[in-house]
């Protein structure tokens, strides 16, 4: 029998149920061309014209009502928890437009999302309680899977619903692929381009009115604008600190955003949004060279940290500039600036562990006097973040309640990581004492945070209790010697082996298998006899 060719592929249609099916969409030339063309041809000069053949299955497409017309939350309710929504989870989540994005407006635009604002809201307030935010976020799953699978809801507002759930649950990955190709089939990542290509049109005198645009236009533009780049840095974030494959990708200059903040309808939110758009390219290009398959020499390694180094030191002197000289900043510069202060430590704090990765080298007492370093550079940096958050804790750890799983998780592993590092590079006699010290009161402002309840988004929940054990292994390594009331006598390494052991190796799972958190599988064994008579825990 001879090929016949490819099978015809099918483009989809809808019936008058509103269901959709699908049709022809293209018919193979490849073979027997000529007789396929008399054949349509014909078709089409017939009285008679076939009927178009349906694959014989609908894509149901139901309509999604929000929570208040179904009779789950009351108005009152909703509008609560959008209002405390946008006391925080914005902050981490910098897509909207004040203006706009009011409660009215969202309900009359976007059912889903209104419910997926509510949801998240709901599991911040402590009155509400986890009952209602449970059924919520069961239902909100329900329609996410509507919206993922009909093309027809494809719209601006489902892909910030999506992005917001991706950034509170643990599918988060999948949900932000799924928003990412819906946001390419909207062109939402031309319209960077072209709201920059118009507003240099318009600044030159002369251009004639047909290419003028108005203000709702270049409105839409920043909308499309913003919620792309949440991606862009969600992605990022995803791929440098979670091990999803590269996404989007910055082919031209980062520093372009910032053109955006000139425009009228930038919002104070802005200033994080691009500040981070910048960092997040500039970390995805760090950990892709770090993480080349190609064998890096480590004298080349330590030359890329140094220079990654001074990107970072940029990043952070424009940004800070940019922002202590905003007016528009007012009262959310503080929290500006804590937010830009506590990114650059994490920055520099990957990039160090992932430099020491890429080298190679795990053993602490085989390491060369550059690859150390390169560790008292980490360690620095955790013990920065660790200071940075503690000491102003209203201005970062009060909005904590607020964010998504990835800053909850990355503050109890900037914790964990200093304790072993405090333990494989000891500096002070009394460092340990500190760092129980900030501990608790990181835990204790954490507590106050959330409230009575200790409900929090997500899974910060999780990551407080990772934050409370890792307290815990760390003050039994002193337990005994303080109860001996000679808390600085050396002693050999092995009297506290088992307490020593067990910090280091508590690795929790959610830092292997939802993060791809770089330093906790450093260790120290001695490489000489000499080693095991000293205590390599305690300074000396």
């Amino acid at each position: 029998m001879s090929d016949p060719g490819p099978m015809p592929t099918f483009l989809g249609t809808a019936d008058h149920g509103g269901h959709h099916s699908r049709g022809p969409r293209c018919i193979s030339t490849h073979r027997n061309g000529p007789l396929l063309q008399q054949l349509q041809t014909a078709e089409v000069n017939s009285p008679h014209p076939a009927r178009q053949r349906r694959s014989g299955f609908d894509v149901r497409e139901e309509p999604i009502s929000d929570f208040i017309s179904k009779g789950l939350m009351t108005i009152d309710q909703a509008m609560s928890c959008f209002r405390t929504f946008f006391q925080g989870c914005d902050r981490y989540i910098p897509i909207f437009d004040p203006e706009l994005d009011n409660f009215a407006s969202v309900r009359a635009r976007s059912s889903i999302l209104l419910n997926a604002i509510c949801t998240i809201g709901s599991r911040v307030e402590t009155k509400s309680g986890s009952q209602i935010s449970d059924l919520l976020h069961a239902e909100l799953k329900r329609w996410i899977n509507v919206v993922i699978q009909n093309k027809t809801m494809n719209c601006l507002e489902s892909i910030q619903a999506l992005l917001i759930v991706a950034c509170y649950s643990a599918e988060r990955s999948l949900l932000l692929s799924f928003a990412t190709r819906m946001a390419l089939d909207l062109s939402l990542d031309e319209a960077f381009e072209e709201l920059i290509q118009r507003l240099t049109m318009d600044e030159i005198e002369g251009i004639p009115e047909l290419h003028m645009t108005t203000d709702e236009e270049e409105r839409s533009l920043m909308r499309k604008s913003r919620t792309w780049f949440g991606l862009l840095v969600l992605d990022h974030i995803f791929h440098v600190d979670g091990g999803k494959p590269p996404g989007i990708r910055m082919t031209g200059n980062a520093h372009r955003c910032r053109i955006l903040l000139r425009h009228h309808t930038s919002t104070i939110l802005d200033l994080r949004l691009f500040s981070q758009v910048e960092l997040n390219v500039i970390r995805a290009r760090i950990n892709d060279t770090l993480d080349t398959k190609e064998t890096l020499d480590r004298p080349d390694i330590a030359e890329f940290v140094h220079e990654a180094k001074v990107d970072l030191d940029l990043w952070f002197d424009d940004w800070l500039r940019i922002i202590e000289n905003s007016i528009a900043a007012g009262e959310e510069r503080p929290f500006l600036l804590a937010a830009l202060r506590v990114q650059k430590c994490w920055a520099e704090l990957i990039l160090h562990c992932k430099a020491l990765l890429s080298m190679g080298v795990e053993n602490v007492a085989a390491m060369s006097p550059v690859e150390r370093n390169i560790l008292l550079l980490a360690k620095s940096s955790a013990r920065k973040h660790l200071r940075l958050i503690s000491t102003e804790p209203d201005f970062y750890l009060a909005k904590l309640k607020y964010a998504m799983d990835f800053v909850w998780a990355k503050c109890a592993f900037c914790f964990l990581l200093l304790l072993k590092l405090s333990r494989l590079l000891p500096e002070r006699r009394e460092e340990h004492q500190e760092l129980l010290d900030h501990g608790n009161r990181l835990l204790n402002e954490l507590n106050r945070s959330v409230g009575s309840s200790g409900q929090t988004i997500g899974n910060g929940s999780i990551y407080m209790q990772i934050l409370r054990l890792s307290i815990e292994k760390y003050g039994r390594i002193f337990q005994e010697r303080e109860a001996g009331g000679d808390p600085v006598t050396t002693a050999p390494f092995w009297e506290s082996f088992d307490a020593q052991a067990d910090l280091q190796s508590f690795v929790p799972e959610q830092f292997v298998r939802e993060w791809d958190f770089p330093g906790l599988n450093l260790f120290y064994f001695p490489t000489a006899w000499q080693d095991f008579f000293g205590d390599f825990s305690l300074a000396v």
